[in-house]
């Protein structure tokens, strides 16, 4: 995992260099993020600056990270709703009661994580039954110039810290959890939304 003082320094710029990396397809890909987002009460884990916290669809959205940096610049975006409630706290160690969330949403995350299994564990036991998962990232491709740009993202963005996964390793990892009516979308060759559903 990235420090938190990396981010810490980098909140001010985060969205920033997020759009800038995206190609200009930053908004369009969070409506198809979002555009199935349903139910009462959903988690943002890891929401960072807010990518996804305010456009998510529910009467209570929680948005859960580690950096008061990030989560500060996601408060100047949110001030004034009450619907949405953004607090410090561990991706491995979430400090909710099971069965909490219709909704979890996992984005620009999970490839600052070197081992994925008990977050997504923890977000599958954190989900009512019926309850969704969505997850969007960078993802390994096949094309070898999205290699090119994915070893770019790693070693030049990421400081070498940059684990992600094909297709096939992402539905094994969401099965292992207890993920079902596992589904991918790829956006643009570069990046994948999944969902998953907890039976």
């Amino acid at each position: 995992m990235v420090k938190r003082t990396r981010f810490e320094s980098l909140a001010k710029y985060y969205d920033f260099f997020t759009k800038l990396l995206m190609l200009g397809t930053y908004g369009w890909v969070r409506r198809r993020i979002v555009e199935n987002s349903h139910g009462e009460y959903a988690l943002d884990l890891c929401c960072g600056t807010g990518y996804v916290t305010k456009h998510i669809r529910s009467k209570a959205v929680v948005g859960l990270d580690l950096t008061p940096g990030m989560l500060r610049v996601n408060r100047d975006k949110n001030q004034g709703s009450e619907r949405i409630t953004l607090i410090t706290g561990d991706a491995y160690a979430l400090p909710f009661k099971k069965e909490s969330f219709d909704s979890v949403y996992f984005t620009l995350a999970s490839h600052e994580f070197r081992n994925i299994k008990p977050i997504l564990k923890g977000a599958h036991e954190l989900l009512k039954k019926g309850g969704d998962i969505v997850i969007y990232d960078i993802y390994k491709p096949e094309n070898l110039i999205l290699k090119g740009y994915m070893l770019f993202i790693k070693h030049v963005v990421e400081f070498g810290k940059c684990w992600i996964h094909s297709l096939s390793e992402w539905r094994e990892l969401l099965e292992d959890a207890g993920f079902k009516n596992i589904q991918e979308e790829v956006l643009l060759k570069a990046s994948v939304t999944l969902r998953g559903r907890k039976k």
